[in-house]
């Protein structure tokens, strides 16, 4: 009796046990030396390390679960039932983890496509910053201020994005307004002016001054001086003050706005 169970219960089972703890140590030491060598072979060509990361822990976690799999099977779970159960599961994770998957799929067209990279300044939905690092759901932004703005990359996906650093240089949109009484052509002078003692505007476009709108209370004039990127933040909030300067030793009016109201008498 003994033997019979021995030899039909105790060595089969034994024999999976031992078979599915091989494919468990194989399953390990591949999905380890795989991450290895994907760490490597990507660092090599160039990647970034968030592509990386994600690549790698990718495939470690693929072979585990196929690993999972594959013991499952050798300890008697029928295929059709591991079938069934993982497809209910990936139905499962794919509604519970949407957005979190549209986040991974936005990183992947981010890595893969490069619309902005670590380091470049960028303006999505309203936000402004300096890419600090692109990880696998979210991008974090340091803001000029130094807040650091954690966006979901769907999210960035969605509402588009403006990239300063894509080329070398950055036109500035400055407006002014001066009154109707003031000299235009010397106001204009002003400007040029300024905008050609400063080093940081560039000869090349050429910058220019002009009247872009007659509005309700004032004329409203534009500058439009290029500049390195890195000097974009820091030229605009000089350039202001040294006009604002400028206006007020030539006699030229910015004005507050004004409406003029007419009274009629009914006799």
């Amino acid at each position: 009796m003994f033997t019979e169970i021995l030899q039909t219960v105790i060595i089969p089972v034994g024999l999976r046990v031992l078979l599915a703890l091989l494919v468990l140590l194989i399953g390990r030491w591949l999905a380890g030396h795989t991450r290895r060598w994907l760490n490597t072979s990507l660092q090599k060509a160039g990647l970034t390390d968030s592509f990386v990361t994600l690549i790698t822990t990718l495939a470690y976690y693929g072979i585990l679960i196929l690993t999972g799999l594959v013991i499952l099977g050798i300890m008697g779970v029928p295929t059709a039932t591991l079938v069934a159960v993982v497809g209910v599961v990936v139905v499962i994770l794919a509604i519970s983890l949407q957005q979190s998957l549209g986040n991974l799929a936005a990183t992947i067209i981010f890595l893969l496509f490069k619309p902005f990279e670590v380091g470049d300044v960028i303006e999505t939905g309203g936000t402004f910053g300096a890419v600090q690092e692109i990880q696998m759901f979210n991008t974090i932004l340091i803001a000029p201020d130094r807040k650091t703005h954690i966006l979901p990359n769907g999210k960035i996906q969605g509402n588009g994005l403006t990239n300063y650093s894509k080329t070398d240089r950055l036109r500035l949109n400055l407006t002014f307004g001066i009154s109707y009484s003031s000299d235009i052509d010397q106001a204009k002078e002003i400007l040029m002016n300024l905008l050609t003692a400063d080093e940081r505007v560039l000869t090349e476009p050429a910058a220019r001054v002009f009247v872009q709108q007659l509005a309700d209370s004032s004329v409203q004039l534009v500058a439009w001086p290029f500049v390195q990127n890195e000097d974009y933040l820091t030229f605009q909030t000089y350039f202001v003050e040294q006009v604002k300067k400028a206006f007020d030793q030539a006699g030229i009016d910015i004005p507050f706005p004004q409406r003029d109201v007419h009274l009629f008498t009914h006799n």
